[in-house]
C-alpha cells in the first residue's frame, strides 16, 4: 500500500504550532513579570489602605488589580509577541540603534497604554496630582522585562526549537542513544561563488539562503542542528507521529522555494542559489558537550555515512542520495523516483556498498 505525501495542510500546523508556542512563551514571561511587579508593589500593604497609598478608587482591591494586571498583560504580550516573530526578524540587517529605536517605541506605547486606562478606569484625582514617579518605574520594569524576553527568545531560537527546554531539563547531560533522520545540504559550486562573490557578498548570501532554510524547517517540523560555511544539517527525532517524507519533502520544498524567488538572489547577487542533499537514518548518541560554549552533540556513524553520501552526489552530479536504510522508510511513499547506485566505496566505512539516487 502506497502512502501519501506530508499535506500542504500539515505543513502550516507545523509552522503555526511553533509560532502558537513562541506566543505562549512571551505571554507567559509577560504575565509572570507584571504579577510579581505588582506583588513587590502591594503584598505589605493592608488591604484598607491599598487604594489610599495609590490614590485609587475606593472599589479597588488587591484581589481585583491582580485580576486586571493578570488580563491587561495577557493583552499587552499579544502585540509584543507579533513584534517578535514577524517584525524584529525582517529587521536582522538593520542597524542595531534602529531595532533598539523600535524596541523602545513599543515599550513606550504599551507604556502609554497603561496609564491611560490606570488614569480613567483606576485613578481617583485630577492629572496634576499624578503619580509620576511610579510611571517612571513602570516604564523602567518594562524595558527590564522586555530585554530578557528578548534574550530568552534569541536564546531559544539559537539552541534551536527543540532543544531548548532539553537544555534547562538536563536532558543530554548524561549521553543516550535515539534514532534519528539526519539531511546534510551543502551549496552547489560554493567555491567558484566565493571567488566570484567576495567572502562578504557570499556571507550574506548564504545568511538569505539559510532564512529562507529556516522556514520551511520549521514547515516539515525539523531541527536545525548545525550551519557549518555553506552546508547545513537538518535532523529529526524517529518518534510517533514522524513522518519519513518530511526529509524529502524539506528538500524539494526548499528547492522549490529557491527557485521562486530567484529573481530576489539574481537582482541582489547575480546568482540562482542551487543544493544538494544526502540523508541518512540510523542510532546516533547524543550529549551536551563544551563549558563556556554549549551544545548539543551528536556522535556516531549514521553522520560519517551522511557525510560521505554528500561527497557520492556530488561526484554523480545528484540533486539527492540517501542511503539504504532512510531508503526503507520512504519507498512506499508516492511522488519519489530513486534508483540504486552499487558498488560505492565508503571512505571509513566497508559494510555500506549501496545508496538510492534521486532521478530528476
Amino acid at each position: 500500500m502506497k502512502k501519501k505525501n506530508v499535506s500542504e495542510e500539515r505543513r502550516k500546523s507545523n509552522k503555526r504550532d511553533f509560532e502558537l508556542k513562541e506566543l505562549l512563551l512571551i505571554a507567559v514571561l509577560w504575565i509572570a513579570a507584571a504579577l510579581l511587579f505588582v506583588f513587590i508593589k502591594i503584598n505589605d500593604i493592608p488591604h484598607r489602605f491599598i487604594y489610599q497609598s495609590y490614590s485609587l478608587q475606593s472599589w479597588v482591591s488587591s484581589g481585583r488589580i491582580y485580576l486586571t494586571v493578570f488580563f491587561l498583560s495577557g493583552l499587552i504580550s499579544i502585540p509584543m509577541g507579533l513584534t517578535h516573530l514577524y517584525v524584529y526578524p525582517r529587521m536582522r540587517k538593520s542597524k542595531f540603534e534602529h531595532t533598539l529605536a523600535l524596541r523602545l517605541i513599543s515599550v513606550m506605547l504599551v507604556i502609554l497604554f497603561l496609564s491611560i486606562v490606570f488614569y480613567l478606569f483606576f485613578y481617583e484625582g485630577n492629572l496634576n496630582s499624578f503619580n509620576f514617579s511610579l510611571l517612571l518605574t513602570i516604564a523602567v520594569y518594562a524595558i527590564v522585562v522586555e530585554s530578557f524576553i528578548t534574550a530568552a527568545v534569541l536564546l531559544k531560537r539559537s539552541v534551536g526549537k527543540n532543544y531548548f527546554t532539553d537544555f534547562f531539563k538536563g536532558t543530554y547531560m548524561t549521553p543516550r542513544e535515539e534514532e534519528r533522520v539526519f539531511l546534510f545540504l551543502d551549496m552547489t559550486d560554493s567555491t567558484p561563488l566565493v571567488q566570484q562573490l567576495g567572502p562578504c557578498l557570499f556571507s550574506r548570501l548564504m545568511q538569505d539562503c539559510f532564512a529562507d532554510l529556516s522556514d520551511v524547517v520549521l514547515q516539515f517540523d525539523g531541527s536545525i542542528y548545525q550551519f557549518i560555511g555553506d552546508e547545513a544539517v537538518i535532523t529529526w527525532k524517529v518518534k510517533k507521529g514522524f513522518a519519513p517524507s518530511d526529509c524529502i519533502g524539506l528538500y524539494l520544498s526548499y528547492k522549490q522555494l529557491l527557485e521562486k524567488r530567484s529573481e530576489h538572489y539574481m537582482l541582489l547577487y547575480n546568482v540562482k542559489p542551487k543544493f544538494r542533499a544526502s540523508i541518512n537514518s540510523g542510532m546516533v548518541s547524543i550529549a551536551l558537550v563544551g563549558d563556556v560554549k554549549r551544545e548539543a552533540a551528536y556522535f556516531g556513524d549514521t553522520l560519517n555515512i551522511c557525510s560521505r553520501l554528500q561527497k557520492i552526489g556530488k561526484e554523480r552530479n545528484a540533486e539527492m542520495v540517501i542511503s539504504e536504510s532512510f531508503f526503507s522508510k520512504v519507498k512506499h511513499y508516492e511522488n519519489y523516483d530513486f534508483h540504486a547506485v552499487d558498488g560505492l566505496l565508503l571512505k571509513g566505512i566497508p559494510n555500506i556498498s549501496r545508496a538510492y539516487i534521486l532521478k530528476k
